[in-house]
This record gives structure tokens, sequence and C-alpha cells, in this order.
């Protein structure tokens, strides 16, 4: 090899940006990925570019999805089913529901929100794409005045990290956005964050990683890693029988990261969430920004001229058909707040898996015991926002550079299957315990 080759496993947010910033630094770069770019779940995101925003392990979140796992129209949906895997990804997710681990989450997802979208700004910029990005905040919309206290109360967490915020009436709202209902009470606006149409710039960012001279390829799928005699990353084994050398490797195939991790001794315990989102054209007034509807958990984002409606939490094994009363959740838990929803004409509908650690973190670094392995996984619904920052502290990693941020609470090794990387973990949180070992599914 002439330069310095670099495999990257999935075609996602992570995996591009991290294509794109080695093939500008010079690297030649190959991403390979089971399914034809535009399927995952980069694509079909609410679009919200929510910086500050917390991880699921949120005090009791883990008691409210329990009350909710026979209600198949809840916000959060798990399917029962007697799953050693699925029980302990919910005992350790449950450990991980407490405020002293929150506010040590959140300092570090905050850090990586400013930075998130300087990179996304400047990709735009550089390569043109057009994606309808607006840095004009977004909206958490209150339907029961009570609830709006509680609502401020969040906002006001994310000020010693530097997030503005402004209280905004029901009249006032209205005033800017006239579809919102008369019973609506108010919103919390938070004034940092932006949003975009994420198919157009994964898109935009694939052809400019492909005029950078990445090679793409689709309906590739991985069967294993590649070791040299030293125990290093040398490339993947394909399907098809075919070896793709490289001097480093970087998994950022969502879910489906953990099959391949396991082997070289990673055992990343992850579910797949799904989601769901349905496109209108046409209806009478959209919001200026886009929105989460604070009791329904619905996202509302205004694209182009269109309105993308999106969310639900979906736990059950991978591959099941989609549950069609969770995509008529979505209008339904958003005609109280936003007019005309049923004027408009729906021209997409869409479901993809969200990659949730039972942690509530990314997992993004080197993987310890594999020189040349990589990974940048496990983003759960912060997949879309924290794509770019994850992709250079990924980028520079690969080239040997200092990241611009450093992860302590993303670091791999926090799930190596050896003691000394569970002792580190488990003293990282003591009030949690030692990440349990699950599977995945395998994709590329």
């Amino acid at each position: 090899m002439s330069r310095p080759r670099t495999v990257i496993v999935g075609a996602g947010i992570v995996g591009l940006t991290t294509a794109y910033f080695l093939a500008r630094a010079g690297r030649e770069v190959i991403v390979l990925d089971r399914d034809e770019i535009g399927d995952g779940a980069s694509y079909g995101n609410a679009g919200l570019l929510s910086i500050g925003h917390y991880p699921l392990t949120r005090p009791g979140v883990s008691w409210r999805g329990f009350k909710w796992m026979f209600d198949r129209n809840a916000p959060l949906f798990i399917r029962p089913r007697p799953d050693a895997d699925l029980l302990s990804w919910l005992w350790t997710f449950h450990r991980h529901c407490n405020q002293s681990w929150l506010d040590r989450c959140m300092k570090e997802l905050c850090a990586m929100g400013f930075p998130t979208l300087e990179l996304f700004e400047e990709i735009i910029a550089v390569e043109g794409i057009e994606c309808d990005y607006r840095r004009d905040g977004w909206l958490d919309v209150v339907l029961k005045k009570e609830n709006m206290a509680s609502a401020e109360a969040e906002a006001k967490t994310l000020v010693p990290h530097g997030y503005s915020h402004t209280v905004i009436s029901g009249d006032e709202l209205r005033r800017r956005s006239p579809c919102f209902t008369d019973e609506v009470a108010g919103a919390v606006w938070y004034r940092d964050s932006a949003h975009c149409s994420p198919g157009d710039f994964m898109m935009g960012l694939g052809a400019a990683c492909a005029r950078l001279g990445v090679e793409i390829r689709t309906s590739c799928t991985v069967a294993g890693l590649e070791r040299d005699r030293f125990g290093k990353a040398a490339g993947i084994h394909t399907s098809r029988g075919e070896t793709i050398e490289g001097s480093a490797v970087v998994i950022s195939a969502g879910v489906w990261s953990d099959a391949l991790t396991r082997d070289m001794g990673l055992d990343i315990p992850m579910q797949g969430a799904r989601g769901y989102h349905l496109q209108y054209e046409g209806i009478p007034q959209l919001p200026f920004t886009g929105c989460v509807l604070h009791e329904t958990f619905v996202a509302v984002t205004p694209m182009h001229e269109q309105l993308r409606l999106a969310g639900t939490l979906e736990i059950q094994p991978l591959g099941r058909p989609w549950m069609r009363n969770r995509l008529a959740m979505l209008p339904a838990g958003a005609k109280r707040y936003i007019k005309g929803i049923e004027q408009g004409t729906q021209v997409a509908e869409w479901a993809g898996y969200r990659p949730c650690t039972s942690d509530g973190m990314p997992v993004i670094g080197a993987v310890p015991g594999t020189p040349g392995l990589f990974v940048g996984a496990g983003h759960a619904m912060m997949g879309m926002t924290l794509g770019p920052i994850t992709g250079k502290v990924l980028s520079d990693m690969v080239m040997g550079a200092p990241p611009p941020l450093l992860l302590p609470m993303a670091d791999p090794a926090r799930y190596a299957m050896n003691g000394r990387s569970a002792a580190r973990y488990e003293g990282s949180a003591p009030a949690n315990g030692a990440p349990p070992r699950e599977t995945a599914g395998l994709r590329s």
C-alpha cells in the first residue's frame, strides 16, 4: 500500500465523518456497509442537532420503562421475553439511572456539543451541502401548564456548561409560529442547537468523501477481523471470502458493532431501540424551528417545506416487523400541539435502530489489546448530533495525533473482557457495577 489505508465498517454519520477527516489528511480510506446508502438511522432520525442532550440514563427512566413494558403504545416499549442478555442490559441500565452518573455523563456530553456543531458548519460550508441546516435551537413544547417548571428546571442544568435557553409563553409561541394550538402552555427554547435534513446532509457527505477519493462499498457484509502475527488489526474478512487489508480498522456499525469487536476482547452491551418517522408535505404552517413535544416525546422538525414527525423507543429482537401502531402514535401525539397535520400528505415513512449502551454513553476510541482497532458506536439518540466530533476524535486517533477532546467516559476500555478493565470501570461508577456481557447481530 502506497499510503496508510483505513478500513471503516459502517457508512453512517460516524463512519463517513471519520472517513472524511482521514481523506482530507491524505489517508487512503475504504468504507464498507451491508446496506445501501440512505437506509440507516443517520438518514432517518429526527434531524435535531440538540447539543447538551441528556443520555437515556436519567433518574427515574428505568422505573418508568418497567411500568411501560407491557404497553405497546407507550413512548418506550420493551417486548417482554426470557432473554438473559436483555435482562442483564436492563439491570445495568437501571443501576446507571441516578443523578451522580448523569452529572458525570453531562460534563462530557456537553463538552462535545459546541465542537460538533462547528464541524457540521465547516463540512457544510466547505462542501456546499444543501441540507436546510439552521442553527436556531430547538423547542421543548409543553402542553400542560403544571409541567413548565420541570421543563425549565432541566434547561437550567445546562447553564453551568455554557448553554443558554429562553422560556416562551404560549401566546408568544403562537405569535412566532401560528401553527401551535391554543392548548400549548409554552415552551423552553434551547438557543444553542440546530437542525437539518439528515438524509440530505449524509448524501452530501458521502459525495464529498467520494470526491476526496474514499471508496464506499455497499452490499458488503463483514465476517470478521484480520490480525497480523503481532496481534495488530490488519483488515477485515468479508462474507464472500475476500480479505481487505488496512493499517487500521474502525468499527462504526451501530448496534451490530459488538458482534465484530467481541472477538477482539471488547464486549459492548447494546440493545437496538427502534424509532420511526413520518414525513408530510402540504401542512399549512410549520414551526420556526425543531421541537420535542414534552408530554408525548414526539420530535417535530421542519425540513425544507416538509415536516418530519419522529420518535418512540421500541426494544425487541432485531429484525422483527414494524409495529404499525408505533407509526400511528406520531401524528396522534402531535395533533394537540400542532395544527393542520391532518391536512398534510404523507410522503415517507421509516424505521431504524438506535444503538443503546447499558450505561447511556457512547463507545469512542481505541480497543484495548488490539493496536490499530478503533470503535465509534452506542450513541443512542445522539448519533447524528455527536457524529462529526466522534469522527474527528477517531480520525485523529487513527493518525496518532492528539484528539480535540479527551472522552474518558466513552473509553472502550470499560467494556474490555479482562479483570483490569472491569475493575477500572467499576471504580468509576461504584454504585452501578461492571457491565454485563451481551450479544448482538452482525452488520457491516
